[in-house]
């Protein structure tokens, strides 16, 4: 056997720099030259070598700019040093410690604390917030009233959902992603290794599923699965006034929004009973208490007790007999969910008519309440004689199938897709417009309301001519919603009263004429995405993700993101899995272009939380822990590698939150505000950018940097020669 290592006796030392170890020893040299090769190959970072007896452990890969072979390295010359020095051993390299990164921390410790400052980390206010002037105030206030607050109402509520609800299932007409996506929205959503739900769209455009309401007859809970914002609630809401009113107006329907209504302090289960007593209460003039009403639920226990033990004090002592029986229905009511399902028994038997409960954004609570919901559904369903509606989103779904309440039931489950969000916003602004012009009276309004609706109908007729007009506008928020109607609406809803908008500007020029009006260019509403209510980027508040941010000194990692995007898009195009790629073959090109696992690991779960990418049961992947089997591109992210990146206002926005490695180019990115300056400071990261891309080999993955740097390039020289033109 080749000894590897040869060190001077006495020497209780494990840590070595790998050139003192190997300078006279050529057989170490090799091996560890040979290891670092394959490691390389393969984007491992860490490598070993042994004879059996002896290890060397090293970090094969690196990106701080040193070669591994100048390195350190962990060195155990024998069996018995391993003993000795046990706990370093299991800390560098049994399979925790290498998934924690103890080796790296021991050798060339945090490579993050290593990176130069973000630009970001020197401004003591950041990210701040974004002052609103009274205008901009007024604007957020009145949007949020008439766009979100009065459709909620139920004096308006039949109005709003004839004159907004748009049908499900129709694909966007401005979506990046590809039409075969689109339809596949919910396909291999579902872990193919556990059984799978078997999905009916509840409705499509020529209205709702017949087997929609036909399932209402089944004694099982009917699972309407819907990704957050689809419109979950509105379909239900749709449903029961505008496309079954027959059916609903019959039966006693029982809305539990377990969202917003019920508190974290209450019992689930009595949370339920609560609710549906006050609704029967309320609604339909039925007091499960009430005197005569109870004695109906409990008139055969009334008539066995009569003929009971106590059957004697009927005639020799009425009054005590009566006492008995209301001690007797006293102990009925004392169990409420007995009595509550006894009740709803006795109005289903007695006056004829179906019984339906909807208990709606359980999803919105923790997993544990999730399980919960849906064992009260199915208990409901099947003992109560009522038809019991649950919504959730397709990963609470897999999670309960896998987890918990699920695991044993393989129901039809009803999907809804989400709308066309062009028409969506259409109907909505067109409503909101009949609002402000009072065209649909409002019982009560706020005093000096009508001023600021003034305000607020320019501002709406701005934005209805823009989406008809600046199909780059339509296609910024179809992308980045990606489905999600009530994002949708938030954006807009945010753009109204920003404080990085002038939207007096644009009241006062949709004002002088109301024909040609104010066009909102994408920038502008790039703009107040990018910043929400900060005065700076701040990746952690924004919908709108960093690119180029990185977690080591690698140069290359700038593009890591945008490069997986393309990536995962390319391979998901030429297959027929619904957009869907293994993610082992991901690993495998990554690697092969020289990343680390670590890399990819990071980028995976930096786009995945950012929802740029999608994978298998929407589950968020940790790092070191097993991948999801299957990933996916988002309209989100592909507006990302498409659009964004060439866009000076995106640009502007994340050079703050970018480490940049290049000294030259971190000395002239400052923090300034004047346009001309910005204007500048683009043009030395796009600089920096192109020199960090000019050295990798990365044509045909799905993303060319040299595209988006040739359209921000113009787009500078353009804006550069507006403010010629004003100057």
């Amino acid at each position: 056997m080749i000894r590897l290592i040869y060190l001077p006796a006495g020497n209780s030392k494990i840590e070595y720099s790998i050139k003192s170890i190997s300078r006279d020893n050529k057989n170490l040299k090799a091996a560890i030259s040979q290891a670092a090769a394959y490691c390389q190959e393969r984007g491992a970072p860490f490598g070993a070598v042994s004879n059996g007896y002896q290890i060397v452990a090293f970090i094969a890969v690196r990106s701080d700019g040193i070669s591994p072979l100048e390195g350190k390295a962990l060195v155990f010359c024998s069996l018995e040093k391993m003993l000795e020095n046990f706990l370093d051993l299991w800390q560098a390299l049994s399979k925790p410690g290498v998934e924690e990164k103890r080796l790296q921390a021991r050798l060339i410790g945090d490579l993050q604390s290593q990176l130069p400052r973000k630009l970001s980390e020197t401004i003591a206010t950041y990210p701040g917030i974004k002052g609103r002037n009274v205008f901009q105030t007024d604007l957020q206030t009145v949007s949020d009233l008439v766009i979100e607050d009065l459709t909620r109402s139920e004096v308006l509520e039949k109005d709003f959902l004839e004159e907004c609800y748009c049908k499900t299932g129709a694909l966007s007409q401005h979506s990046l992603a590809s039409k075969n996506i689109l339809e596949a929205r919910y396909a291999a959503l579902f872990d193919s290794k556990a059984p799978a739900p078997v999905l009916v769209k509840a409705a499509d455009r020529q209205g709702i599923s017949p087997e929609l309401l036909a399932e209402s007859l089944s004694r099982r809970p009917i699972l309407l699965i819907g990704s957050v914002g689809v419109g979950k609630t509105t379909f239900i809401r749709n449903l029961i006034k505008v496309e079954a009113p027959s059916v609903f107006e019959k039966a006693i329907t029982l809305y539990i929004d377990l969202g917003s209504q019920a508190t974290l302090s209450i019992d689930l289960k009595s949370f339920v009973i609560k609710e549906v007593t006050n609704q029967l209460r309320k609604d339909y003039e039925i007091d499960i208490e009430e005197r005569n009403f109870v004695r109906g639920v409990y008139h055969s226990d009334l008539q066995r007790f009569r003929k009971g033990i106590y059957s004697d004090l009927y005639d020799t002592d009425p009054q005590r007999f009566k006492e008995k029986e209301i001690e007797l229905l006293e102990k009925k009511l004392a169990t409420p969910e007995e009595n509550l399902k006894q009740s709803l028994r006795h109005i289903a038997n007695g006056r004829k008519q179906q019984l339906i409960m909807i208990l709606d954004n359980s999803d919105q609570r923790d997993e544990s309440t999730q399980q919960q919901v849906f064992l009260i559904s199915q208990e409901i369903a099947e003992h109560w004689s009522t038809t019991v509606f649950v919504t959730l989103r397709p990963e609470t779904f897999h999670r309960s199938q896998q987890l918990g309440a699920l695991s044993g039931y393989h129901p039809k489950a009803f999907s809804v897709s989400p709308p066309r969000v062009d028409l969506v916003l259409k109907r909505r602004l067109d409503f909101a417009l009949k609002l402000t012009r009072g065209e649909i009276p409002i019982q009560v309004l706020p005093e000096g309301m009508g001023v600021r609706f003034a305000s607020l109908e320019a501002i709406i007729c701005s934005f209805l001519k823009s989406l008809r007009t600046n199909k780059e506008l339509s296609e910024c928020i179809d992308n980045i919603s990606g489905g999600n109607i009530r994002l949708a609406l938030d954006l807009v809803r945010g753009f109204f009263g920003s404080g990085h908008i002038d939207t007096q500007k644009i009241v006062d020029i949709q004002g002088k004429d109301s024909r040609t009006g104010y066009i909102i260019p994408l920038h502008e509403f790039v703009r107040a995405v990018l910043f929400g209510d900060n005065i700076y980027y701040d990746a952690t508040r924004s919908p709108i993700a960093n690119l180029f941010d990185i977690s080591s000194n690698d140069p290359k990692e700038h593009f890591v993101l945008p490069l997986l995007i393309g990536v995962i898009h390319s391979l998901g195009s030429n297959g027929s899995n619904g957009g869907f790629v293994e993610t082992n073959i991901v690993y495998e090109h990554f690697q092969g272009l020289g990343f680390t696992a670590n890399q990819v690991d990071e980028a995976l779960v930096t786009s995945t939380r950012k929802k740029l990418i999608e994978t298998t049961a929407r589950l968020i992947p940790q790092p070191g822990q097993i991948m999801p089997h299957t990933l996916r591109v988002t309209t989100l992210g592909l507006y990302h590698i498409s659009r964004l990146c060439g866009l000076f206002a995106y640009i502007d926005a994340i050079i703050l939150d970018t480490p940049i490695l290049d000294s030259e180019t971190r000395e002239v990115v400052r923090d300034v505000r004047d346009i001309d300056l910005r204007l500048d400071r683009a043009e030395s990261f796009k600089g920096y950018l192109d020199d960090q891309w000019s050295g990798m080999s990365m044509q045909g993955l799905g993303f060319d940097w040299n595209n988006a740097s040739n359209e921000l390039e113009q787009q500078i020289a353009y804006i550069r020669g507006r403010l010629r033109r004003f100057a």
